[in-house]
């Protein structure tokens, strides 16, 4: 599911790019990436934009507490546990060589999110396969401490990048954890207590 949007991101944030800065042409300027190789060295291929998962967090504002009712039948009823809400950190790293297009390419990501901030089943092909309807990205910016924690905890040399915030994903498995049957009538036996059948 995480793999799944950011493809799609990549995907959307790739032909906005072209467009802009390629004048349509069909190369492919961002790639899913990881930070670093097995040998410790950058895994952005030269000349394009990586985008990687910097983190993940959960939404703590729309927890829901206890489990979910779903009606099965008139019969009867299941309970799932309450989906998970996750915002994801996504960082762009531009590689290329020479460093008036790596500031080309961040500048084209930060037009592109500006101009369209939601992701939606009516602007977006493909949200339809997703789990949520909506991602609504947030610009994040960090101070020089924190970039500079996170460009040590990578491993590398600072890169021109931007860090964007994604909400939200919601992560539901819909194994059922209870099943009970539905209450069919209430009534009062003689004494006139209430009775649930």
């Amino acid at each position: 599911m995480i793999g799944k949007t950011l493809e799609l991101i990549r995907k959307e944030v790739n032909e906005y790019i072209v467009q802009k800065i390629d004048g349509g042409a069909t190369d492919s300027r961002i790639v899913l990436t990881s930070f670093v190789n097995d040998s410790g060295g950058v895994a952005i291929p030269e000349d394009t934009v990586g985008l990687s998962l910097l983190n993940i967090e959960e939404e703590k504002h729309l927890k829901m507490a206890g489990l979910v009712q779903q009606v099965k039948s008139e019969a009867n009823s299941s309970f799932i546990n309450p989906p998970v809400n996750l915002n994801l950190q996504i960082m762009f790293t531009a590689n290329f060589n020479n460093y008036m297009e790596s500031l080309k390419h961040i500048s084209a990501i930060l037009s592109c999110f500006q101009s369209k901030p939601v992701f939606d089943t009516g602007n977006t092909p493909g949200m339809d396969t997703l789990e949520t309807k909506k991602l609504i990205f947030e610009l994040n910016t960090l101070g020089l401490e924190q970039q500079h924690y996170i460009w040590s905890m990578i491993g590398l040399r600072y890169l021109p990048s931007v860090i964007h915030k994604v909400r939200m994903l919601s992560v539901q498995e819909k194994d059922v954890q209870t099943e009970v049957p539905n209450i069919q009538v209430i009534g009062t036996d003689l004494k006139g207590k209430e009775v649930n059948d």
